[in-house]
């Protein structure tokens, strides 16, 4: 093995453009990565990793770690190949604490209201973060959609086609059981081109226009033909849903506040909030 560089600088070399380097599946990760000196020079070790726009694709190695020791690998546009040691739960929670405005437990909420099931997905307007198992109680793998333009569904395995990435079309392949993985990847799309369209509304009505095309980049989350339909979009606006989940806002808040000034004394005056801004519900 190639000693494996512990920084965090983009590498020029994200993905290989060789014939050869255009399908991935999780064993061709793995075994690229622990043999293959052209992916070994594009692998970083980043423990502090989160999830951003660059994510592609995360791989869920916590029954058969990458050299033994690293149960994550992700595929980042401009990291490379990114070795994590603790499994893909690590890197969801590492996102959520410190998440005020777009925590987990807000975008289940508006997705409930809205009618939409997106237990598989993070949202991050014009990003969508895919997992092939529900995420709040599992490792799993996941996969970036706006990086995609398509997919398809061949017995237990699902195959995404990226949008042109470097002039190339790469697939990535991810086992699943899921009989609605259609309905859910649907489910999800549709969530985020909602509150896409809703920051773009607040944006245009207390700040200045925003573009809604300035972001369009040919991925499937663009795409209308893979939007689900739900009779709940029509009553959706924000102001209910702010209305709706404004207390826990203001709790998740003060759990922030009081956590940065160390203020015990609202264990002793305000024991009710206190108690219940310490959920872990919060942010999962």
């Amino acid at each position: 093995m190639t000693d494996i560089h512990q920084h965090s600088q983009d590498h020029d070399l994200v993905l290989p453009t060789y014939i050869g380097y255009h399908h991935w599946t999780k064993q061709l990760v793995k075994e690229k990565v622990e043999r293959d000196p052209l992916i070994q020079k594009a692998t970083v070790y980043d423990d502090k990793y989160r999830f951003c726009r660059n994510t592609i694709a995360i791989y869920n190695f916590e029954n058969n770690p990458v050299f033994g020791k690293y149960k994550t690998v992700i595929i980042d546009y401009k990291k490379g190949f990114v070795l994590y040691k603790k499994a893909t739960r690590s890197i969801l929670r590492s996102y959520s604490t410190g998440t005020l405005l777009s925590g987990l437990y807000l975008q289940k909420f508006i997705a409930r209201n809205i009618g939409l099931c997106c237990y598989h997905s993070i949202s991050l307007i014009h990003l969508v973060f895919f997992s092939l198992q529900t995420y709040t109680k599992n490792n799993t793998d996941w996969v970036g959609l706006h990086f995609f333009q398509n997919f398809s569904v061949e017995d237990n395995t699902i195959k995404f086609l990226s949008i042109p990435l470097r002039g190339i079309n790469y697939v990535f392949t991810f086992e699943h059981n899921n009989p609605l993985i259609h309905q859910r990847i649907r489910d999800s799309l549709m969530h985020n081109s909602c509150l896409s369209r809703k920051v773009h509304e607040y944006h245009s009505a207390v700040a200045w226009d925003c573009d809604k095309q300035a972001h369009e980049t040919g991925s499937m989350i663009f795409n209308p033909n893979f939007l689900a339909k739900t009779r709940f979009l029509t009553y959706f606006t924000l102001k209910r849903i702010a209305d709706e989940i404004g207390h826990d806002w203001i709790c998740i808040y003060m759990k922030h506040v009081a956590e940065e000034y160390n203020l015990k004394c609202w264990n002793e005056d305000h024991k009710y909030f206190y108690s219940f801004l310490k959920r872990k519900h919060q942010n999962y």
